[in-house]
């Protein structure tokens, strides 16, 4: 009988405290625009599960998203958008420390990759062709913060020139595809080199102030008259 090859998930504790600290970082996003509880609570849950609603709802269709399966998930989102809610700019300020500015990025840059691995592993196991999966796996990691920014009327961040956020992602996607298919590497052995590979290549542009650039050529389009 043929063994299953290993397959990577993300632990819980890492998998809770990223939805909360998304959720605290969206919440703090809606607070700062004046926005009630309702509004704060909607931007803590689309900053920390949009991902995967978008990965499961419309690209997958195997049933419930993974947010809807446990309530777990909106528990946290809850208490996040509750404590911006009651201490929100107490928050805010305590945002802007170094400490937890760096916490934040440290899971942000971890949790890149292994959301990407993550969706690209459900987009293998529903045969979906390799283009699929690398943009299933983009999406699980960064379609939170895309649909955050859209919500609020905004040119999403991700899109625009700055630190390398989508760069990582897309090269932790082909680091991942290639061991696994290319090499023969089981997806849990595929999937640590592909998350580090994200995660160092975050930082180190956080760090060193790596920048995408906007194309040469052509005029801002609000130069137009």
């Amino acid at each position: 009988m043929a063994v299953p090859a290993q397959v990577f998930t993300v632990p819980l504790y890492f998998d809770y405290g990223a939805t909360f600290l998304w959720g605290i970082t969206g919440a703090l996003v809606g607070a700062r625009r004046g926005y009630d509880l309702s509004g704060v609570a909607a931007l803590a849950l689309i900053s920390s599960t949009g991902g995967g609603l978008m990965r499961d709802g419309l690209f997958l269709q195997n049933g419930p998203p993974a947010l809807l399966k446990s309530p777990i998930y909106m528990l946290i989102v809850a208490a996040a958008a509750l404590l911006v809610f009651a201490v929100g700019a107490k928050l805010d300020h305590y945002r802007q420390y170094r400490h937890f500015s760096g916490l934040v990025q440290v899971v942000d840059a971890l949790g890149l990759g292994a959301y990407a691995v993550v969706g690209m592993q459900l987009a293998i196991d529903s045969a979906i062709s390799l283009p699929g999966v690398v943009l299933i796996g983009l999406v699980n990691a960064v379609g939170g913060s895309i649909l955050r920014d859209l919500f609020m009327r905004q040119e999403p961040e991700a899109f625009k020139p700055g630190t390398l956020t989508v760069v990582a992602v897309l090269i932790s996607c082909f680091v991942f595809i290639l061991l696994e298919k290319g090499f023969g590497f089981s997806p849990y052995l595929a999937a640590w080199p592909a998350i580090f590979t994200a995660f160092a290549i975050r930082l180190f542009s956080v760090r060193y102030n790596i920048r995408t650039r906007p194309l040469h050529g052509f005029i801002p389009e609000d130069r137009h008259t």
